[in-house]
């Protein structure tokens, strides 16, 4: 997959407070760096199964990767230095949104590149890990597995059901939602392009507030996890 520090933002102090929401508070800082990301327990309602929540993408890494790696393999033809980045960067039509990913890695202090490196995924992938691992595309799910399987690799239409019902209570940005909207209803290229770059203008936003790794309430289900009072 493209971009694969789960721990990036954890580079923005946003998501290291331990006096803001709890959920939010998603990473500690130890060296000089980020650690893992921390992991809650997920309130179950009706169940003593025990569950610890994870970064559950709502849109799936393999999908944002039909937009993400043949921009890396593209972008790694043309940068090894930070002046070809700055050019590829300001040329962009197509991803405009590239823009703000590096302002926020800059503003962060976020290590983007690694230019020593000959392989594009270890030059480039901290920047891209920007992209994958943006917390307003993020929920503190349970795994897969005590949810059935669901969502594997699909997007995660029930988070996106209960997000669109407590859109105030979670914080949710509504051109971010009204753009994951459409790309649930159509999953082309242009909708998933236009869902990133919606995903990416929350950043600058993030450097002052934290946002996503939403969390909710949970119920079991006949054995299978879901949203609270979500309908089967």
């Amino acid at each position: 997959m493209t971009g694969n520090n789960d721990r990036i933002h954890g580079f923005n102090i946003q998501y290291r407070s331990s006096t803001g929401p709890a959920h939010l508070h998603s990473f500690d800082w130890v060296g000089n760096c980020p650690t893992a990301f921390i992991k809650r327990k997920v309130p179950i309602t009706g169940s003593q199964m025990p569950a610890l929540d994870h970064q559950g993408h709502i849109v799936p890494q393999i999908m944002l990767d039909l937009i993400l790696k043949p921009l890396l393999a593209e972008m790694a033809q043309d940068c090894y230095n930070p002046d070809d980045v700055n050019t590829f960067i300001n040329k962009q039509v197509t991803f405009p949104w590239l823009k703000q990913v590096f302002h926020y890695g800059k503003a962060i202090g976020a290590p983007m590149f690694d230019f020593e490196e000959e392989d594009p995924g270890d030059r480039l992938g901290n920047f891209f890990s920007i992209v994958t691992w943006n917390p307003v595309n993020i929920c503190r799910t349970p795994a897969d597995e005590p949810r059935s399987g669901y969502p594997h690799e699909a997007i995660d239409r029930q988070v996106i059901n209960y997000l669109g019902h407590h859109q105030a209570a979670q914080g949710v940005n509504p051109e971010w939602l009204l753009r994951l909207q459409n790309l649930t209803g159509n999953l082309s290229l242009a909708n998933l392009n236009a869902y990133i770059a919606a995903c990416c203008l929350t950043l600058q936003g993030q450097l002052e507030l934290g946002t996503g790794y939403y969390s909710f309430p949970w119920q079991d289900h006949n054995g299978i996890l879901v949203p609270e009072r979500m309908q089967m």
